[in-house]
């Protein structure tokens, strides 16, 4: 389970997740190495860049939430700088501008700006102790043949809740997203709703009609953080957009 990270050492461990290298395209290898093949203190790592082809080597700097050029102003020479937030009233524009001028630094990412990574939880003692009962809910969803699509709908539902959402428009989006689904019979394309409430424990509920909605008993904060790293990690897939969201739900409700 990640959280949103509180300090340096946390952002850094969040990039080094499998949710950080699947989101960013980038994965830590070590530790900046001088002309002499020794370990320089500054920059922080070396990272490689996977977004294109070939892949490439850089150098990164982290930092939490600076709020001048000065944070930097020890850091050497790098290429890519990975913070959590900039504070008012510095921009990042401004921020990039200056950090070429002072590192050499071209590409600046602010991961609070992702919506990957604003979405999740915030690291406190209640969020911590909800996820644990998240953990082995994990591997159910994971055993579940539907996949990606049927994720899809716990994703949705646990990001409206409390709202609910229709079926049949949750379905039609399927059909719009996935063309696996529209190999399937109208009764597979119905077990990709119903079968999250036949597990134990049930993830959704249904209400009336074609109304559902995600099970109380878990978090859903916490809980649409999880199904989002399910969804970019475990399946590799894109997460839904505001409108597919706002399309599916219930207007009765």
């Amino acid at each position: 389970m990640n959280f949103k990270p509180i300090d340096e050492m946390s952002l850094r461990q969040l990039f080094s997740t499998d949710f950080g290298k699947e989101n960013l395209r980038m994965s830590y290898i070590g530790p900046v190495l001088d002309q002499m093949g020794k370990i320089d203190p500054s920059p922080d790592a070396l990272v490689l860049d996977m977004r294109k082809n070939p892949y490439q080597v850089k150098r990164c700097e982290f930092k939490f939430s600076p709020r001048s050029k000065d944070d930097f102003s020890h850091n050497g020479q790098f290429d890519i700088g990975v913070i959590w937030s900039i504070q008012s009233p510095l921009t990042k524009e401004q921020l990039q501008k200056e950090l070429f001028e002072q590192n050499g630094c071209y590409e600046l990412i602010v991961l609070n700006e992702i919506s990957s990574f604003h979405g999740l939880p915030d690291y406190n003692l209640t969020n911590i102790n909800r996820s644990f009962s998240l953990e082995s809910v994990k591997d159910m969803i994971l055993k579940v043949k539907t996949g990606l699509p049927s994720t899809y709908v716990l994703y949705i539902s646990s990001k409206i809740y409390p709202k609910r959402f229709d079926s049949d428009k949750m379905i039609e989006l399927l059909l719009k997203k996935f063309p696996s689904v529209h190999q399937m019979k109208p009764q597979g394309r119905g077990n990709l709703v119903s079968s999250y409430i036949q597990t134990s424990p049930p993830l959704l509920k249904k209400m009336y009609g074609k109304s559902y909605e995600w099970n109380s008993d878990f978090d859903s904060v916490t809980s649409n953080s999880l199904l989002s790293e399910i969804i970019t990690v475990n399946f590799r897939g894109e997460l839904p957009t505001e409108d597919d969201i706002k399309f599916v739900i219930d207007s009765g409700y």
